[in-house]
Order: structure tokens, then sequence, then C-alpha cells
């Protein structure tokens, strides 16, 4: 049961000034400057110049400064990939993994070019067979392809398999042109506690146009720094039991002709390639990208896939909405390039009538209508804003993630502002009374988190919205100069990222990380990007979770081979919690702070390195840039810049709600920058516990009580 809260703090104290304003002068369909790619035949050493944003009002840019992005590049490397890349390219016939409805499922699907009946045969872990199971082939979605005047024909499968038990290791084979193939293995995770990958815009083949070479060079180039992504990031968090890709799984967007059709295939060959996704399952949604072509759908069998005229009306040729559940979180992706909000709604609401218990909600899609980057995040990102805001806020969503903008950003929580808007199905072109409407109707929203609040909250009330930077590197976009109200945190750091969000019974935690170097992201104005969202939490909660973490301490005591510093921390750490929990006096912010911060001492564990660690932190240059300008003065998010108005005029000791309503300045924008040495403590009684993270409790009214 989703608990319902009294709201008893909600107040936005200081000002971040918006870069949608009235009357500025704007280029509708913006372009960044695309500097910097991940380049694979380069050097780790060999920089760029870059200008971390640019400023809608008049054009001018940040400073310019080095960035080092060519983070998996290996000459000898490169080279034996470009020979492997002769046998991937054409393999067309490879398997994904998608999470099935619920965690007894998971999901099949690939291409073959034989009439048969599609068959899963799932074995255990020493081989022996425990159910084949059969499938359908759709062969209204058959797709031709031509290569050198050979014509292939390409009929796509998919084969459900249920009755899977949590943390189980299966073999599996899948049937294929007649034969069965190669022995492939998965690893069930565990529902109670878990990980989740989330990643934006792989977007294979998105690097071309960056020299004079070919797409499908570029489609190579791409797919050797997804398989660099997924290996780093999967080996630095092996407990993931599912990613998470917010669209563009490819850039060929056209299929209008033979080379264009090839060209696609190519790319989701490259996509595919990893041999970690013969064991990985990916949700993925769908992009702009992937949005014309019936590839995506035939390529991810994804769950609950809508069907009815009401949940599909709209619908792109790629497909449309899905969810799933996965322990005590629903998961749900809708098509965005799919205007009709009204399609979207009826699935959602239709996923929540049917897991009304879940603990966490979570929603999906591709274009940022809450991001910060220069080509999107103000024009065409943003068409949807007033028709989802409302609906996102109705079904109670505790967080969003999406894609599009290739930069990192994070919201406060936000909330409807409960006005009537404008509803969209375009961009209105600059410099006209539609698009100075179009603007006003996007202020269509509230801001609901107290701005000394960066990176913990207790039952907050509205949602927080993610956009994910490239996890390849193939395509980065500038920062739009003027960072808007509603955001948090953001950077570009000109290297590939990703997120790691972990489930509890009480806590949903995101951490965004550098690919290369599995480091923490740290965005503008030295915010960490770690956030974490607490349920009401009580001191049984608080006990088991002190149970749990003193069993791991003694397992890493035994093992020996972690660092003496982080088993102290998570020892200490222990000592302060038992001492909230003990004191009758401990407030509802004393017991989640416990919670959180034993939850973080575990995760931050660090094994002793032994010189054998795989990741790739040789020769990478750190995010945060020393040939960057300095001039932090003007970054949102310092206490100096925001402590007067709030972005309606209002002074910020006002205890009201902040809304959308926007204005024009410029801030300095520097990314990039290396976290400042930080102590959270809080006091309990007359002790100053330290280790524990302070968290402003904001209490949440739950506003769909099942």
């Amino acid at each position: 049961m989703r608990k319902t809260r009294k709201l008893v703090s909600a107040v936005l104290a200081a000002s971040m000034v918006a870069g949608i304003g009235m009357g500025s002068v704007e280029t509708y369909a913006r372009s960044s400057m695309r500097a910097a790619w991940n380049d694979a035949s380069s050097s780790k050493t060999t920089g760029t110049a870059v200008k971390d944003a640019c400023y809608v009002e008049d054009g001018s840019e940040t400073a310019e400064k080095t960035a080092y992005s060519n983070v998996y590049a290996d000459s000898a490397e490169w080279a034996a990939w470009q020979e492997k890349w002769k046998t991937i390219r054409n393999n067309y016939e490879q398997i994904a993994l998608t999470p099935g409805e619920n965690a007894t499922k998971m999901n099949f699907a690939w291409y073959c070019v034989t009439e048969e009946i599609p068959k899963i045969k799932l074995m255990d872990s020493q081989g022996r067979v425990i159910q084949e199971v059969q499938g359908q082939q759709n062969l209204a979605n058959k797709e031709t392809i031509t290569e050198n005047d050979n014509v292939i024909t390409l009929i796509p499968n998919k084969v459900t398999v249920s009755g899977l038990a949590e943390n189980t290791s299966y073999q599996y084979q899948y049937y294929l042109d007649g034969a069965w193939s190669d022995t492939y293995t998965f690893e069930t995770k565990s529902t109670e506690n878990f990980s989740v990958m989330y990643v934006g815009d792989p977007q294979i083949g998105a690097s071309v146009g960056q020299d004079d070479n070919s797409k499908e060079y570029h489609a190579m180039n791409d797919a050797y720094n997804w398989n660099h992504t997924l290996s780093s990031a999967l080996s630095a968090h092996s407990n993931v039991s599912f990613i998470l890709s917010a669209g563009d799984q490819i850039n060929q967007t056209s299929v209008s002709k033979d080379a264009d059709k090839l060209e696609q295939q190519i790319e989701y060959a490259g996509f595919l390639s990893s041999p970690l996704l013969r064991s990985m399952p990916v949700a993925t949604t769908i992009g702009n990208h992937d949005s014309k072509s019936v590839n995506y759908s035939n390529h991810f069998n994804n769950p609950n896939t809508a069907t009815s005229v009401a949940t599909t009306e709209g619908k792109t040729d790629a497909g449309t909405d899905y969810y799933f559940t996965y322990g005590n979180t629903l998961f749900v992706s809708i098509d965005t390039n799919n205007y009709n909000c009204a399609t979207h709604e009826n699935v959602i609401k239709e996923a929540v009538e049917a897991n009304p218990d879940a603990t966490w909600r979570v929603l999906m899609f591709h274009q940022d209508i809450y991001g910060s980057g220069y080509d999107h995040s103000d024009s065409d990102g943003i068409v949807l804003r007033t028709q989802l805001t409302p609906i996102i806020d109705k079904y109670d969503f505790d967080a969003v993630l999406q894609g599009h903008d290739h930069t990192y950003s994070r919201t406060y929580q936000l909330s409807s502002d409960g006005q009537t808007h404008s509803s969209y199905q375009s961009a209105p072109k600059t410099n006209t009374d539609d698009f100075s409407a179009y603007l006003g109707d996007n202020a269509c929203y509230n801001i609901l988190t107290n701005i000394e609040n960066k990176n913990n909250v207790v039952n907050p009330e509205g949602t927080v919205y993610f956009e994910a930077n490239s996890a390849t590197g193939s395509k980065y976009y500038q920062l739009i100069g003027t960072q808007q109200n509603y955001i948090a945190a953001r950077s570009q750091s000109w290297r590939p990222t990703y997120s790691v969000i972990d489930f509890t019974e009480t806590t949903l935690t995101v951490k965004t990380y550098d690919a290369a170097t599995n480091t923490e992201l740290v965005a503008d104005g030295n915010i960490k990007t770690s956030y974490t969202i607490v349920k009401s939490v009580e001191k049984e909660d608080l006990k088991k979770e002190i149970e749990s973490a003193e069993v791991k301490l003694g397992e890493v005591k035994a093992a020996g081979t972690y660092t003496e510093e982080s088993v102290q921390k998570l020892s200490d750490t222990i000592d302060a919690a038992k001492a909230i929990y003990e004191n009758a006096e401990s407030t509802t912010t004393d017991v989640a702070s416990a919670v959180t911060s034993l939850q973080e001492a575990v995760s931050a564990l660090k094994a002793v390195d032994n010189g054998e660690n795989g990741n790739d932190t040789d020769n990478n240059i750190s995010s945060g840039d020393s040939t960057s300008d300095g001039n932090n003065a003007g970054n949102a998010g310092t206490a100096d810049d925001n402590a007067g108005t709030s972005g309606n005029g209002q002074t910020s000791g006002n205890s009201t709600t902040q809304t959308g309503t926007a204005t024009t300045a410029k801030s300095n924008v520097q990314t990039g920058d290396n976290a400042f040495p930080t102590v959270l403590w809080f006091s309990l009684g007359a002790a100053s516990l330290a280790g524990l993270g302070y968290i402003a409790v904001t209490e949440k009214k739950r506003k769909n009580e099942n």
C-alpha cells in the first residue's frame, strides 16, 4: 500500500533563472556544437576544444576548454575490433533478452531466415533441461534487406519463458534456422533489494559526420564504445538485474531506401553485439531515431505491450507503450514520438490499476520534457510537457527517466501547477506570438523541494526527472547556457556516462558514473549526482538495515580484501545508527538518515587494488578540466547566488511552492568540477554524529490511495 502523508515542507528557497523566457531571441530546432566525440581510432590523451554551453539569448558560448573524450581508445584493441566487425556487421540474428511482465518471466526476441516454430530450451546451471518453450513468428513483420544483390529476408521470433526463480543461474539455447544455437547463460537476481542500470542514447552510428568516414564506419566505432561501456559498468556493478535504455538505440531513422534499411540492421547488429547482452536483459524505450521502423519491435520482446485501440492510437511504426514489474517496482515505458497523450494515460492507468501495491513507480520515455540541453530542452523536447506533467502527477510517479538531449541533468521534485494549459503537437516557430505562448504554457510546473536539499528527500511531493547523457559518446550536445529554474544538477562532461538505480523497500537511489572510470559524476557547482528518495521509515526498518550492515561487515572483515578506511567507515556508521535506534527521541529525519547512510557505507566498500582491476582507469583524463575558466560565481546551485529572490519575484523566505514562472538572465557555466570534501553530519540531542547525511523532511501526500 502506498502511504498517504501530509505535506509539511515544499518550498524552493532560492532562485535559478530559467532559459525559456518570453521575448528572447531563439532559433527553432537549434543544433549544438558537436565538437567532441568518442573516437576509438584516436588516443586517450588527444583533446578537443569544446564550449560547455550556449546561450539562447544571444548565441554566446562559455569559455573554451579541452575535453578528453576518447575514453576507450587503444590502437591494438581498435585494430582487433575492426577485424571482428567483419563478422558482427551482418550478424542480424543475435538474440535480445528483455524483462518479462514480472520477475518470474524472461522475454526473448531474434530474427531468423527460416519459417519455423521459435523455441527456447531452458536449462539449469548444469545443463539439465528444465523446459522447452515455443513462441511465435510474425510473418507480417518480416523485413528484407539487400547488399551487393544479395537479398535477405529476416523473420522476427518471440518467446516468453516462465517459472524463473530469483538468485538462480540458467542456461539456454534458441532455435535458429533449423538448429539449436550455442549455449548462453543468465542469472536472475534478488527482487527484495535490487539494482538496475540506466543509460541514454547509445545511438550506434550517431558519430557520423565527425569526419569523412562512412555511416558503417561510425556504426563500427560506436559499437566498439558501447561494448566497452557495458563491460566497464557491469564489471563494476555485477548485481544489476537489467538495463533501462531511454531510447535511440540506433541512429539510422529513415528506411525508405535499400541502403538505409541495410544500415539500420547493421546498427542494430552493433547495438546487440556485446556478449554481455546474451545474459543481460534490456528494457528499451522508443527514441525518435528508432521510431520510423518496425525493426525496433522486432528486435525487442517488450512485456504487456499495448494492443487495444485505446492504448495504441497514434502509435509509431516502431511500436507502442508497455509496462512490467520487478520486485516492489512498477516500470512503465511510453513512446513520446506518439503525441496522443490519451493513449499514454490509458496505458499508465492500466499499469497502475494492475499493480496498486507497487512501492515505487518509474516512468521512462525518450524526449526530455524537463532537461537542460541546448538542442531540445526549451523547444521540440517540451512539446508534450503540458500534457504529460499532470498525468505523471495524477498517477504519482516517483521518478522519470529521459534521454534525447545528450547531457546529464536532474530536476528538483516537480508537480503540475494545476492550471489549464494548451496542448501542442509541435513547437511553434520562434519570433512569433505562438512561440511566446508556447513558452508561457510550458511554465506549467511547481518546484517542491528546498534548494538546500540537493541529494536526499523523505516522502517528497512530486516527481524527479533525470536526463541521461550518451552511453557511448557517439554524440554530445552543449548545455543550454542559462540553467532552468527546475534543474537541481546538470553536467556536460563530454564523456560517456551511465546511472545505477538501487531499490529497497524504503529507498530509491540514483547514482551517475563516468563510464570509463566508474567514478561518480560530479555536476556543475560541485554537486554530487547521487540522489535518494526515502519513503517514510520506522525504527524497525532501521533495525533491519543495521542487522544487514553487520552481516556485511562480518563478511568483509573475514575476506580481508577491502580497504581499511572503507571497512572502518561502515563500522562507524553502524555504531552511529545504533545510537539513533536506541535513542527514544530520534526523529523521522534521524532514522531516515541512518538508513540511507548505512546503505551508502555498504555500497562504498572498496576492494584493495591488487593491480588486476579490469576497469579502464589509467590514462583517462578527469572529467574536471584545468582549462575551464574557473569562474564559479554564477553557478546555479551555489548558496551565494541563490539566496535572494525566487523566480516569480517572491523572497526566498516565503514558505510557498515556487511555480514555473520564467525569467531570462545569464549564469556562468562550469562543468565537470571535482567535488569538494564534505563532512555530512547532524545533531541528535547533544551529540553530533559524523558520517550520516542530513535529509530534509518533506512529507508526501499520495494522491492515489489504493
